[in-house]
């Protein structure tokens, strides 16, 4: 019996992933925060849990590095043509990366509006408590977020159009 192959459980492309994770991981650390009675208004908790969130958005990434060894062929492929923005010669990998486009976006969309109201927000409430090195630090963290979401978008109307564009991609 051969092994099982994997795809990921969320096929959202960056910066999607990440985002979420780090709503879900600020989400429930304000949560706990509160329950705890750690001290001081609920905006300091909402921001200390935020600041909290940030590296936890990184789990799905690493997750990632660990279970590539045993995923799909055709799902490793279509990740290749999205970052090279080159259709695969093999028909299975063009039908995988042509599969994956609408997911790559919303995946992409996801991070910017999630990436702003989370990230812009926490940035906004750090200056209004003034705590200006986590405004930066959320600052910095939106703005990588942005590109992320800008590169993924490219890169995808890149792939789109050599998809759908005359050849094999080349």
């Amino acid at each position: 019996m051969s092994p099982r192959l994997r795809t990921p459980l969320v096929r959202l492309g960056a910066p999607g992933p990440y985002v979420l994770v780090a709503a879900l991981a600020t989400a429930a650390w304000s949560v706990a925060r509160l329950l705890a009675g750690s001290g001081g208004s609920p905006a300091e908790a909402l921001l200390g849990a935020g600041v909290g969130g940030v590296p936890w958005g990184l789990v799905p990434l690493a997750l990632g590095w660990v279970l590539r060894a045993d995923r799909d062929p055709a799902w490793e492929a279509a990740r290749r043509a999205l970052r090279r923005g080159v259709a695969p010669d093999d028909e299975r990998a063009r039908a995988a990366a042509a599969d994956q486009l609408p997911t790559t976006r919303q995946g992409a969309v996801v991070g910017l509006a999630g990436g702003v109201l989370l990230f812009g927000g926490m940035a906004v409430l750090a200056l209004a408590l003034d705590r200006p090195l986590t405004a930066g630090l959320h600052g910095l963290v939106l703005v990588a977020v942005l590109a992320a979401a800008a590169l993924t978008l490219g890169r995808a109307r890149r792939l789109e159009r050599a998809l759908d564009g005359p050849g094999q991609g080349g």
